[in-house]
């Protein structure tokens, strides 16, 4: 395997039935992105990284099952129990312009959209029940507290790596 970072799709819940599959909990808009896959890699909780060949995947009401080559039987199963499902960032789905994803929002510029002045940085993401949350770390140390679906936010250019925003008056 080359040095390409890895991302986490998914954790492995616990081993289903009696023939070797798992099932997944998934970090992924799609699930079904899981039947394309062919390989992936496993991290366990030693940090030991294995790439695995995937022998079939199957959607229930439970969520993703994934059976992987060479694991046959409920211990094989078992075994893998609470490890990550990695893939190459390189395979990460596609999205749709003025989308990113949190790795990629986290630590851009916040650009004010008028003036083009440099506001600070985003520090972090927190999820709202309405929402996403940019937690900025502004210039003079201070942080700001901005919606991702709010009227502030103007552009969101993972290209340019900034946001565009327009802060409204503090009161």
């Amino acid at each position: 395997m080359s040095q390409e970072e890895l991302i986490l799709l998914a954790k492995i819940r616990k081993a289903h039935g009696v023939k070797g599959e798992v099932i997944l909990q998934t970090f992924t808009m799609d699930d079904n992105r899981f039947k394309k896959l062919k390989r992936v890699f496993l991290r366990n909780d030693r940090g030991i990284i294995t790439e695995q060949q995937i022998g079939s995947v199957r959607m229930t009401n439970n969520g993703v099952l994934m059976k992987f080559d060479g694991v046959d039987d409920r211990n094989g199963a078992d075994a893998l129990q609470f490890q990550e499902v990695l893939i190459p960032i390189s395979e990460r789905q596609k999205l749709p312009e003025g989308h990113a994803y949190y790795d990629e929002i986290i630590g851009m510029d916040v650009i004010d959209d008028e003036s083009e002045e440099k506001l600070g940085v985003i520090r972090d993401i927190m999820e709202m029940p309405a929402g996403e949350v940019y937690v900025i770390k502004k210039l003079d140390g201070t942080e700001h507290l901005l919606s991702s679906v709010g009227e502030e936010v103007k552009k969101l250019d993972t290209k340019k790596n900034t946001l565009r925003v327009k802060l409204l008056e503090e009161y």
